[in-house]
């Protein structure tokens, strides 16, 4: 009789069912072959991108040099106006130094080496090979009030160029 093996005990459908019940107790969970070697294709190709990226350096060492830069004349001017003394940059083609008056005035000369925020005597940021000022900025100080002598934009070369600026006016040190 067609259909008889729905309600006979022991027909096909218990036999399903109880093979569906024992899979859904011992489900079978993890990842395809297709998708792991998916995924380690694109771990490989990401990881070749990657360490091309940090083979070449000097991108990352122009960058850096020049937030230290920037960071280093924002500090002399921040000192300048702690100290209430003169605070003078002097630029070489890959790095600037940083000294103060030890006497008080406008006219004082700069004779002392500013210590840097970690203690470092005198106060340098140098530059990698192959990365320096693009031309060579002009020496400068700042005042007891943090105004600049002069206002300048100085350009970091390397892997690229990258510049900020030092207003005038107000000593603003900003890209």
């Amino acid at each position: 009789m067609p259909g008889s093996h729905e309600t006979e005990p022991g027909g096909v459908w218990p036999m399903v069912s109880r093979l569906a019940r024992s899979t859904a107790r011992h489900a079978i969970t993890g990842f395809s072959l297709v998708e792991l070697v998916v995924v380690l294709i694109i771990v490989g190709i990401l990881a070749v991108t990657g360490i091309a990226k940090f083979a070449n350096r000097t991108g990352f060492d122009t960058e850096g040099f020049f937030d230290s830069a920037q960071s280093g004349i924002r500090y002399a001017q921040k000192e300048a106006i702690a100290k209430r003394r003169n605070v003078c940059l002097a630029f070489a083609s890959n790095s600037v130094s940083l000294t103060f008056a030890s006497a008080p005035g406008s006219g004082a000369a700069c004779d002392t080496n500013l210590t840097g925020p970690a203690g470092q005597s005198p106060y340098t940021v140098s530059a990698a090979t192959g990365i320096s000022f693009s031309p060579t900025p002009a020496n400068f100080s700042f005042d007891a009030l943090g105004r600049p002598s002069a206002g300048q934009v100085i350009i970091v070369s390397g892997d690229g160029t990258r510049s900020f600026t030092v207003e005038a006016e107000t000593g603003y040190v900003h890209p």
